[in-house]
């Protein structure tokens, strides 16, 4: 069984040939512009997989690197092109990126790249940042000299996402699986679970004595949260990337598989003790 693998989503457009129409020339876009922060917009080609396996250091021929990318506020009218960066922080360690833009709450953002005469283009608004009430660290039940983080905020009309940066092992804020699940109407106390990188051979959910976690949080669009919910669907069904499903991921891309984000993002620190 063949697969389309987009080598840049830690988990999300996959497709089989029993169950969706494949399209090899589209690419993959993962994107997302931050409050505060400069656009970040990574592009490949789906990789075609045979086996439950892909070495990281092969994959780097899928990568587009003369891809034509520009993001316009559509508030101000502003448009600034992207420029292709060598950053180690991420994998693969290409990204598109600015200096020249930051994102501003309720800032409507469009995302348009351009690839081998195709066109693919996205919109994304920046919510509002809601704050977060606190964040606890408490042993867990079910696990010896593990602990787990808790988060408090109140936002009953929102939707929202969670990503996480362990210090000293993560590079990037990862998506934090299957606690993010603040859907609308959602408030009060969310257990935020570790990301887990496409890298990692081993995974443990909780947090270790000495660990210094970065915790990203973020208002997003209902699409969004959407996509990073189906991110959580399938994450749950195996191995990263490597398996088959029978729909897309929730996209706002056209021309493209893959997601533009715009997160109002909140961030705090705490150290396991």
């Amino acid at each position: 069984m063949k697969r389309l693998i987009p080598i840049l989503m830690l988990i999300a457009v996959a497709c089989t040939t029993e169950h969706l129409p494949r399209d090899p020339d589209r690419v993959v876009v993962e994107g997302w512009i931050d409050s505060g922060g400069a656009p970040v917009v990574m592009v490949s080609s789906p990789v075609e997989a045979s086996s439950g396996s892909q070495k990281i250091d092969e994959l780097a021929q899928y990568l587009y690197y003369k891809a034509y990318v520009t993001v316009k506020d559509e508030t101000t009218g502003e448009e600034v092109t992207l420029t292709a960066r060598k950053d180690s922080r991420y994998l693969p360690p290409l990204i598109y990126t600015t200096d020249e833009m930051t994102g501003t709450p309720g800032h409507v953002y469009t995302l348009k790249v351009m690839y081998a005469n195709r066109i693919a283009r996205a919109s994304t608004r920046i919510p509002e940042p809601v704050p977060l009430e606190k964040v606890t660290v408490t042993p867990s039940e079910q696990a010896d000299s593990l602990y787990v983080i808790t988060a408090y905020f109140d936002d009953p009309s929102g939707y929202h996402r969670f990503f996480t940066m362990v210090e000293g092992h993560d590079t990037m804020y990862l998506p934090s699986v299957l606690s993010g699940q603040s859907g609308p109407n959602r408030a009060g106390a969310v257990s935020v679970i570790r990301g887990n990188a496409i890298t990692n051979t081993e995974w443990i959910p909780l947090y270790r004595p000495g660990e210094t976690v970065h915790i990203k949080f973020c208002s997003v669009e209902e699409i969004i949260w959407q996509y990073w919910d189906s991110f959580d669907a399938l994450s749950t069904m195996g191995t990263y990337g490597f398996f088959p499903i029978s729909a897309n991921p929730p996209s706002n891309m056209t021309g493209a598989y893959g997601y533009w984000a715009g997160y109002g993002a909140t961030y705090a620190s705490v150290t396991v003790q």
